[in-house]
């Protein structure tokens, strides 16, 4: 989100900085796709099912949006003029706000399990007790 902005204020036109936040948006979806992935691989092993299912959502989160920014894509090299050159009632335009919103909600909501997989796996449950109790 925040390279989305440097882009869209350093670049001479919307067209140019779309496309550069499109280059890193597919680096992007590599990352989160396969992160979770090799996470859940590795921690398979010591059977957390919290962690597992924090990581398959993360897994969820970024298939939707690489979908939904596909689709953004898709829109804007399928509209013969940029997209912001569209009147706001135009349902092309409502369409990719739409899809625009949803992608950075997946976003988000990829950053909420991330921190919630870091919380988890913070080392705190493969420690033994400070003091372990006499039997």
């Amino acid at each position: 989100m925040l390279a989305a902005t440097a882009a869209f204020r350093a670049a001479s036109n919307p067209t140019e900085a779309a496309n550069v936040v499109g280059a890193l948006l597919v680096r992007w979806h590599y990352i989160a796709l396969l992160a979770p992935m090799l996470l859940m691989l590795l921690e398979w092993r010591r059977a957390r099912g919290g962690l597992q299912v924090v990581l398959f959502l993360a897994i969820v989160f970024a298939s939707l949006q690489a979908l939904a920014d596909t689709r953004i894509r898709i829109i804007r090299n399928d509209s013969p003029v940029p997209i912001s050159d569209l009147s706001r009632n135009d349902p092309v335009r409502r369409r990719f706000g739409l899809l625009h919103g949803v992608s950075t909600l997946l976003l988000l909501a990829q950053f909420g399990v991330a921190a919630v997989a870091v919380v988890m796996t913070d080392g705190k449950g493969d420690q033994p007790p400070a003091h372990p109790q006499p039997d």
